[in-house]
């Protein structure tokens, strides 16, 4: 992988300048053409190109970072958040024994604080991309939470203190103490656009007092976690194999964040009732076969629970973050959670 981290070079802003001549600089081999196959713009931009080299060979890639103009110019806290990813494919997912897309180049600037990367484009491979609306097997997901497994016994201990963007970024925290902002929470549960919540969720001091007491509570399990582990940021390989994407809010918390907030998104109901146990020993087992310590699932089982109240968050999305019928089901999904294990009570908010 080629890449350059803090250049006094400023990146690309703006799709118009992924240019050849860029494109040259960068992979040090002369690239004559860019084709703009798509551009996608969601909190990152995704830009699919194709590269034509000097010999007519072309290579199918995939630049993320912020491209999307009015956007970082309305919330400038992006950029760090796409500095955070471009150096988690720089300093991390080299070590990484997980699948994670090629990267060809990853770069941050001091200019502009930009951050991107260049990915081989995996639609073009012929991968699929998980989408919430559709539970997994619990097979997919059990080789899944192993993957978390092997980045939680990577980092285990780590305060992610050689990353330098991962204490710049919004936090999980931050963005949740928004949500919960008396009119955040007007707008959520306004007649016509209310989530699928039990009744007892819907006083906001509640669930106010119930985040504070999660974020109070010590954790055993701390790694760094990737954050925002749903099916939405997954790919599937041909060959059936699936893997974690979006790696723009990692940051230090506990192991259990990831597993319990993966497990009871991404399976059905029945299912997850059913396979939550068994699943987790899997966690455990993995963690231990990958270098981390060696642990019981009696003794990790209420941190599981409490890290599980993480879920709530889907209920606070608005339509600006996730489509109205996603934000339905994962919200249903993670709710009935809170509900079956007592969560609520069990942190004694």
């Amino acid at each position: 992988m080629k890449g350059a981290m803090q250049s006094n070079d400023p990146l690309p802003l703006t799709v118009e300048e992924l240019t050849a001549s860029w494109f040259t600089k960068i992979l040090e081999k002369p690239v004559k053409e860019v084709t703009l196959v798509e551009a996608i713009h969601g909190t990152a931009s995704k830009i699919l190109l194709k590269l034509t080299f000097e010999d007519d060979t072309i290579t199918p890639v995939c630049v993320k970072g912020g491209f999307n103009p009015a956007l970082v110019a309305s919330l400038p806290f992006m950029f760090p958040i796409y500095r955070l990813e471009a150096e988690f494919y720089y300093y991390l997912a080299p070590k990484l024994k997980i699948p994670l897309p090629r990267t060809i180049y990853s770069g941050t600037d001091t200019v502009n604080g930009q951050g991107l990367m260049v990915l081989e484009d995996l639609r073009a491979k012929g991968y699929t991309f998980g989408n919430p609306l559709e539970t997994w097997p619990v097979s997919r997901v059990e080789e899944s939470v192993k993957q978390l497994a092997t980045l939680h016994a990577s980092t285990w201990g780590s305060r992610g203190n050689d990353i330098p963007s991962l204490s710049k970024t919004l936090s999980l925290r931050d963005a949740v103490v928004g949500l919960l902002a008396p009119g955040e929470w007007e707008k959520r549960f306004a007649p016509d656009t209310r989530p699928p919540v039990p009744k007892q969720m819907e006083n906001r001091e509640l669930i106010l007092a119930t985040f504070k007491a999660l974020w109070d509570t010590e954790t055993k399990m701390n790694c760094l976690v990737h954050g925002d582990a749903h099916v939405g940021n997954t790919f599937i390989a041909p060959s059936g194999e699936p893997g974690f994407l979006d790696w723009q809010v990692i940051h230090p918390g506990s192991a259990m964040h990831d597993v319990a907030y993966f497990v009871i998104g991404a399976l059905s109901i029945d299912d997850r009732r059913q396979h939550e146990k068994k699943l987790l020993q899997s966690y455990l087992e993995a963690l231990h076969a990958a270098g981390g310590p060696e642990m019981l699932l009696e003794d990790i089982w209420d941190e599981y629970l409490k890290q599980a109240f993480h879920g709530f968050a889907w209920v606070l999305a608005g339509p600006m973050m996730q489509k109205r019928e996603i934000v339905d089901v994962m919200s249903e999904r993670h709710c009935i959670a809170i509900e079956d294990h007592k969560i609520i009570e069990l942190l004694g908010a």
